[in-house]
């Protein structure tokens, strides 16, 4: 029996080559589209997950907020609130602190240097809460001394080749030597926090002996892991006492509100976002607006094919009517035509995993996946899978199959059979689906790209064209500062670099914030604020063509400008002056220190258009710690490479010892869109899929409507109908479902894609033609494929149309 029913389920298949293909190809397209999006959506979603007691690990982080409101909020915590909480609170299994570094790496048996940017300092309980695979060496006991490290096995191949790296040594930044005593594996890349080396805690607490003990200060990551059935939330308010116990003084002091949070560290990839994180985080609403798009591919497939065999079953009519009249039961004639169900999704299945094989590679180019990040050693795949065949062959299936096996074999042998209004109803409502689905994903393609190009395209506020910037060495001695200023004199000299300054962060980078003790002279401390400082040299106003508002800028003419500061709009205003003008030769108390203001600038975007404009103040540090990040270079963009290797030549030769990079600013910056442009590439292309699928839907439901409708085609011509006129008779009915469409489409896609844009701080306006051009691409492309078919129908010989009816 069941070979007889793959044989007729074949036969059929066979016999109907065009319904097949449609209805395969466009279950295949469905299934690998969503089967690409859930590799991505499952990645994302993975974070973290691999630890072991992941769900019970959470991040510990510091808040302060102003008398004003002004919350800034760190994903690090202040150094004594680990040691503070270890030992005191029996929910808390076990706390540690970590402390990133970026360094310049030494091994002392040969002359090479790495520059590292992945280095913590750790507590030894950092292995009980994040269990790193060790290969060699005691994961609680190597690094409880100091100047002791673990290494990576990638970074122990890369120093070392071969070599066993156990007890060799190397230096950080010439300052302090440490001896290898152990290895770890390397952490997945679905781990928030990627680690290269770690260093013994102890050596961090000897130089940063006042730091330690201070809840002003940030930077120290803070992990802790609770016990089975600890309520975290219970937990986090009991910390306000610990806070208020620790630093209540400080925050009258200040009229500061300083809280620590608890963040589940699963959480972290995907809605963590902000001050001090290790790295630019993913955001959890595009990620779950791609697992919508995933279902609504997959769910425009089954509507295919509920279409394509509820359109083709008015032709199974005739069959179904002879086999009744033979003998064969309802039941047998579900069967039937399930198993025709079933190997068509079978069929499409096999043709999925063929796309998959091939459009993997590219996928993972564009999101970023790691490439060992397989479907065929997934778990998730081989559920899903099985899954979506399942659910795809009843929800496409059920309907088709029950329509044909209920028809009366009385009624199918007298001709009466005809579209039911309901079956009519529902196929127009499911076709109003795709377009509606369709609709919405062009407006929203073209609403990302159009926000990115909107953003690249505003004035910045400053000038980035042609700019090299080479980070700052960071092996330094006690003749830096003099080596600093006869560096720039050298460069100076060469005609391709027309400017040359020393700034803290450059465009493009996050600032941190002071911590609440600026004010204007004379207020009271609780008027203190937070602003984001820059530390520069004399030139830096110029190289980046800032825009002096009033006032002047710094100069060499003017020694007091050592205890001058430069503010911007939107600092004069948080300070609390009238007018840019009136804050020109204003007194700021700078923690103790009395500063004058020497000059108003022009509000610049320091990061890209997503963030609003933050209050700066340039403060001139022309050998101080603000001038540990880059050199920034105004070249002629004619002889890039000379010039390149110039600097190059003079940094080895000033600054020996320390490792050369440098990157092109305008490109940089541009960095800080990137996962915008990877989401609109990834929605482009998920949007293309989806009209694919709706146009084959449409190409299908089109050639049986005119080979249905062959007879009364031919009759109309008989009676003067030109082709124009029975295109205009059967496109019509597909236009007012597509006008339909637009409308539900339409309001939905407004409140959507301004949702979207309230996530930036500047946007772009949501003009009519954003909406109404994916109405006409739909349109021609669903014009375009029926016309194909009817105008091929509408050219046949009328007598050859009827003369067999």
């Amino acid at each position: 029996m069941f070979i007889n029913y793959l044989k007729s389920a074949i036969r059929n298949l066979k016999k109907t080559k065009l319904f097949s293909l449609v209805n395969i190809l466009g279950l295949a397209v469905g299934m690998t589209a969503c089967l690409l999006i859930l590799h991505y959506v499952t990645f994302e979603k993975s974070y973290d997950k691999f630890y072991e007691g992941s769900e019970r690990i959470y991040r510990l982080r510091y808040e302060r907020t102003s008398q004003e409101g002004k919350a800034v909020k760190f994903a690090s915590c202040c150094p004594p609130a680990g040691a503070a909480i270890r030992g005191k609170y029996p929910e808390v299994e076990k706390i540690a602190r970590i402390y990133q570094v970026d360094a310049i790496v030494s091994l002392k048996d040969r002359d090479i240097k790495f520059k590292e940017k992945k280095i913590y300092y750790a507590e030894p309980e950092f292995f009980d809460i994040l269990k790193l695979t060790f290969s060699e060496g005691d994961p609680l006991q190597g690094i409880r001394e100091p100047n002791k490290a673990f290494i990576s096995r990638s970074t122990a191949r890369k120093y070392f080749g071969q070599q066993n790296p156990m007890g060799k040594t190397f230096s950080v930044d010439n300052k302090e030597d440490y001896k290898i005593v152990g290895i770890f594996e390397d952490l997945p890349q679905n781990s928030h926090v990627k680690i290269d080396i770690l260093l013994s805690f102890k050596n961090l607490e000897t130089l940063f002996k006042e730091v330690m003990q201070s809840w002003g200060h940030t930077g120290f990551y803070t992990y802790l892991r609770l016990k089975p059935g600890a309520d975290p939330m219970a937990f986090e308010k009991k910390l306000v006492d610990l806070v208020e116990a620790s630093c209540g003084d400080l925050m009258k002091h200040y009229k500061v509100l300083i809280e620590l949070k608890m963040q589940p560290m699963t959480d972290i990839h995907l809605t963590s976002h902000f001050m001090q994180e290790y790295e630019i985080n993913s955001d959890i609403d595009s990620v779950n607006f791609l697992f919508i798009i995933a279902l609504f591919i997959i769910i425009m497939a089954w509507v295919n094919y509920i279409n394509l065999s509820t359109t083709r079953s008015l032709t199974r009519a005739r069959e179904v009517g002879l086999r009744k009249v033979v003998g064969a039961s309802r039941h047998q004639l579900m069967i039937q035509f399930f198993f025709e169900t079933i190997l068509i999704n079978l069929v499409a299945i096999l043709l999925a995993f063929v796309l998959l094989k091939l459009f993997l590679p590219f996928f993972i180019q564009i999101t970023g996946t790691p490439p060992d990040y397989s479907f065929w050693t997934e778990g998730w795949f081989w559920t899903a899978v099985p899954i979506m065949f399942i659910v795809g062959v009843f929800l496409s299936g059920l309907y088709p199959v029950a329509a044909m096996s209920s028809f009366k074999p009385t009624n199918v042998l007298r001709g009466k059979l005809g579209n039911s209004a309901k079956g009519i109803n529902l196929r127009k409502a499911l076709v109003i689906f795709q377009f509606l689905i369709a609709l919405a994903l062009i407006t929203g393609t073209f609403s990302v790209y159009r926000q990115i190009t909107y953003m690249k395209s505003q004035e910045l506020g400053f000038d980035m064209e042609d700019i090299l910037v080479v980070e700052a060495p960071r092996i330094r001695d006690k003749t830096f500062g003099e080596k600093l200023i006869t560096f720039k004199e050298e460069l100076q000299k060469n005609a391709n670099i027309k400017k040359l300054c020393v700034v803290s962060e450059v465009p493009g980078r996050q600032i941190l914030w002071d911590n609440g003790g600026i004010r204007r002279r004379g207020e009271d401390t609780s008027k203190g604020k937070n602003y984001q400082i820059v530390g520069i040299d004399w030139d830096f106003v110029d190289v980046f063509d800032l825009k002096i508002l009033h006032g002047r800028n710094f100069s060499r003419k003017f020694p007091a400008d050592k205890d001058a500061l430069i503010l911007n709009e939107t600092a004069v205003k948080w300070m609390g002056f009238n007018s840019s003008a009136e804050a020109i030769g204003q007194q700021v108390d700078y923690w103790g220190e009395f500063f004058t203001i020497i000059g108003v600038m022009k509000d610049y975007h320091q990061e890209s258009l997503k963030a609003a404009f933050e209050p700066h103040i340039l403060r001139l540090m022309p050998h101080g710690w603000g001038l540990s990040g880059n050199f920034a270079l105004k070249i002629n963009p004619q002889h890039v490479r000379d010039t390149i290797r110039l600097v190059q030549q003079r940094f080895e030769e000033f600054f020996p010892g320390n490792p050369f990079d440098y990157f092109f600013l305008e490109d940089y910056y541009n960095q800080q869109y990137t996962d915008d442009e990877r989401f609109g590439k990834v929605v482009g292309i998920f949007s293309f899929l989806a009209i694919f699928v709706t146009i084959l839907g449409i190409f299908g439901l089109s050639s049986f409507m005119a080979v249905q409708r062959t007879r009364e085609i031919g009759i109309r011509k008989i009676l003067g109908a030109t082709v124009p006129n029975i295109l205009q008779l059967l496109t019509k009915d597909f236009l007012v479902l597509i006008f339909i469409s637009f409308l539900i489409a339409l309001p939905l896609s407004f409140f959507g894609i301004r949702e979207w844009l309230n996530s930036f701080a500047y946007r772009m306006d949501l003009h009519g033609w954003l909406f109404v051009f994916p109405l006409f691409i739909v349109t021609g492309l669903t014009l375009f494929t029926i016309s194909s078919h009817v105008i091929r129908v509408a050219l046949t010989n009328p007598v050859d149309s009827i003369k067999y009816e």
